[in-house]
């Protein structure tokens, strides 16, 4: 069995735009896309000093599937 997977490499919104829905559109627009593509997932990477891009991605329904760790030295 095939599985097929979207990946959405880079996403913006320019700051005038933002907290208008455009974010919000743009995922179901690529939900959508990727869907009718025949993807069974859709995933991204999202910094994790980006507290608002993750809770952005949590609000419409994207979950932790990885996280890595650094230390500056």
């Amino acid at each position: 069995m095939i599985r097929v997977r979207g990946w959405i490499w880079d996403i913006l919104i320019e700051d005038e735009f933002r907290r208008r829905g455009f974010g919000k559109s743009a995922m179901l627009l690529a939900e959508n896309y990727a869907s009718s593509q025949g993807a069974a997932t859709l995933g991204l990477n999202v910094f994790g000093f980006n507290t608002t891009a993750r809770r952005f991605y949590e609000s419409v329904g994207y979950k932790t599937t990885s996280l890595k760790m650094r230390k500056t030295l």
